[in-house]
Formats: structure tokens, C-alpha cells, sequence
């Protein structure tokens, strides 16, 4: 009779272990944003209305500085293309490309302003190399990441 009731308690425990797991897990991945854009965490009126911002690509663009491949908008310094906080995850909607992850993803950009320029760099908190990205007012013509950023890239800072 100890024997059947002691199995039955661990039973019990691991029940409840699990149950209380499953319910930790579920309540982690409720909070967890998967955002196309920065505004989240960026509250100037330019990046809700696209002026000054950033348009990283998932696919590079063609002659006319052109891809209708998934995007992601950013305005300002992003130290981390994985995301902002450990909540909020940084990527790409849109055609091709959608849903995934913009770190280490991106293969071309397009600054849209005649005055706010940008570098993309190869690591997060703008580190190692780095490519000069001239804004375009309009927004009419992308250009592709150099061969050593093209989908190894993790963040961006005014230039």
C-alpha cells in the first residue's frame, strides 16, 4: 500500500511540475512581439509617417533599386536587429521573406530623406564593418548591402 501511494504522489508532483511549465511557457511566448518596425519602442511622429527612416530588405534590389520582397522600418539608432528587450523581436513582413528574423537576413536598404543618412554594421552596437547608406527623398531607389554585409548584419546608427 506505501509502494501504490508513493507512486501515486510522484505522479501528483510531476503532474503539477509539468502543468505549471506549460503554463510558464505559454504565458513567455503571450508577451513576445514580432514587429516589422521600430515604433514600438519609438515614439517620433517620422516613424509612423516613414520620413527619416530606414527600409531594410530581405532580398536585394535590381537595376532600378527596386525588390517587392518583405521589409522591415526603422527610425533612428537600432543597436540590435534582433529586437529591443528581450520581448519585442525585430522581423521582416511582407512578400518574400515574411516572418523572418531581420539579423543577419538583409540583403539590400533604402533611407528615406533627402537629409538623414545611415551605416548598417556587421555586428550589433555598431560594430565592424560598416556600409554608408545616403538617404534618398522620395524613397524611390534601394541598394544592395556590400558582399560582407549582405545577410550578415545586426544594426544601424544615424550617420
Amino acid at each position: 500500500m506505501k509502494i501504490k501511494s508513493k507512486s501515486i504522489l510522484r505522479g501528483a508532483v510531476l503532474a503539477s511540475v509539468l502543468a505549471s511549465s506549460l503554463a510558464f511557457a505559454s504565458q513567455a511566448s503571450a508577451a513576445d512581439y514580432f514587429v516589422s518596425d521600430n515604433c514600438l519602442v519609438n515614439t517620433n511622429p517620422d516613424c509612423s509617417t516613414g520620413t527619416n527612416v530606414l527600409y531594410v530588405f530581405y532580398n536585394s534590389v535590381d537595376s532600378n533599386g527596386y525588390t517587392d520582397s518583405a521589409r522591415a522600418k526603422f527610425l533612428g539608432n537600432v543597436p540590435d536587429y534582433a529586437g529591443a528587450g528581450v520581448n519585442i523581436h525585430y522581423i521582416f513582413s511582407g512578400n518574400s521573406g515574411n516572418g523572418v528574423a531581420v539579423k543577419n537576413h538583409a540583403a539590400s536598404v533604402l533611407g528615406c530623406s533627402s537629409q538623414a543618412n545611415y551605416r548598417v554594421y556587421l555586428y550589433s552596437n555598431y560594430g565592424g564593418h560598416s556600409q554608408y547608406i545616403s538617404g534618398n527623398y522620395g524613397c524611390s531607389r534601394g541598394v544592395n548591402l556590400d558582399s560582407q554585409l549582405h545577410d550578415d548584419n545586426a544594426s544601424q546608427a544615424w550617420a
